[in-house]
């Protein structure tokens, strides 16, 4: 029986990650847990606070917000694949994941807002955070600075630096 086939089983996997690629947004790939946890300290996580992910891929954020910090999380991530797999990964009544663009959706109870996306969606968040966030919401993003915004403080995890702001 030949296994030659079985080299094809990636090929969609990889189709798809080339198509976000091109597209300009940010492909599925993971933080390490560590990294997340530090990023979490970094904002100062309460009990109190709705972290919101944007763009929160397999839910491990949102998993360690609530059940290692306490706090209230909202994922929302637009490609069905990963919105789906982390429906089944979080079982937490303390987590809500929404299947939306980040755009679209208001952000406006957010007390802290976590990203790892490109560079270029990075920037285009700047509107969007000036117009729906409070004052005194924690941002942080993880790999890509905001551009002309001054960060609060800047901190290396993994093999990149993760960036806190304040509005």
């Amino acid at each position: 029986m030949d296994w030659y086939w079985l080299l094809l089983l990636p090929l969609p996997f990889l189709f798809w990650l080339w198509w976000e690629l091109i597209r300009n947004e940010a492909p599925p790939i993971p933080l390490p847990k560590n990294t997340i946890r530090e990023m979490l300290k970094l904002a100062g996580i309460e009990k109190s606070d709705i972290v919101y992910d944007l763009g929160s891929g397999d839910g491990r954020v949102l998993a360690i917000a609530a059940e290692e910090f306490g706090a209230k999380a909202v994922g929302i991530e637009k490609n069905p694949f990963m919105f789906w797999l982390s429906k089944l990964l979080v079982k937490n009544e303390r987590v809500r994941i929404i299947k939306d663009d980040l755009f679209e959706e208001n952000i406006k109870d957010a007390t802290v807002v976590i990203i790892y996306l490109s560079h270029k969606l990075t920037q285009r968040l700047k509107s969007k955070f000036k117009k729906e966030l409070n004052k005194g919401t924690m941002i942080v993003s993880a790999s890509h600075p905001i551009e002309g915004w001054k960060e609060v403080k800047r901190i290396r995890t993994g093999h990149f630096y993760s960036y806190l702001y304040k509005i």
